[in-house]
């Protein structure tokens, strides 16, 4: 009598010499590194990781991986200037002394836009002061939270507007820079 067999063993016949072709191979490794990549930098923006682990997890890469990593680090510039100071940080750390350029273009934007924060949150502090004595809410302990007001968020994203030609240019600078063969260690 013929046997009956399960979907899966008909499954399981019908794809036993198949295998992935090397350039499959090659797409799943670079995803798979992408995914990692992004993972740690993650990590690292959320604080979850220190920089000195992040700079092992790099240097203990594989140059694809490196690779991978760099350009996630990069794709958390696009998320605005929150992770700044980290990537930064980080940025001083991986590219080293030879590109004092690059690092002092980007010390400069972390300073203007530390300093354009500053003023737009004394402004909006004076506006809220304003608003509360127009309440009769007024004296020496009154004190306007400004990062709790919904102003505060919408001038947050009018600077990242205007702060984003400069900080994709900052994007691009970093890249070059991490892709010259003195950082591919």
């Amino acid at each position: 009598m013929a046997e009956i067999k399960s979907s899966i063993e008909l499954a399981m016949e019908r794809t036993k010499g198949l295998t992935f072709t090397e350039e499959e191979r090659r797409k799943l490794q670079e995803e798979k590194e992408r995914r990692l990549a992004q993972a740690a930098v993650s990590q690292y923006l959320r604080g979850e990781m220190s920089l000195s682990e992040l700079e092992r997890k790099r240097l203990e890469a594989t140059p694809s991986a490196r690779l991978a990593l760099d350009k996630a680090l990069l794709e958390g510039l696009s998320s605005g200037m929150d992770n700044f100071p980290l990537i930064l940080e980080a940025m001083q750390r991986f590219l080293g002394k030879g590109h004092r350029k690059v690092l002092q273009r980007l010390k400069d934007l972390s300073i203007e836009w530390g300093q354009l924060l500053q003023k737009r949150r004394r402004k909006l502090k004076a506006e809220l002061r304003e608003e509360l004595a127009r309440r009769q809410v007024e004296g020496s302990a009154v004190e306007p939270h400004v990062e709790g007001s919904p102003l505060w968020e919408k001038a947050l994203r009018e600077l990242q507007v205007q702060f984003k030609d400069r900080l994709l240019e900052a994007q691009g600078l970093i890249g070059k820079a991490l892709e010259g063969p003195e950082n591919q260690v």
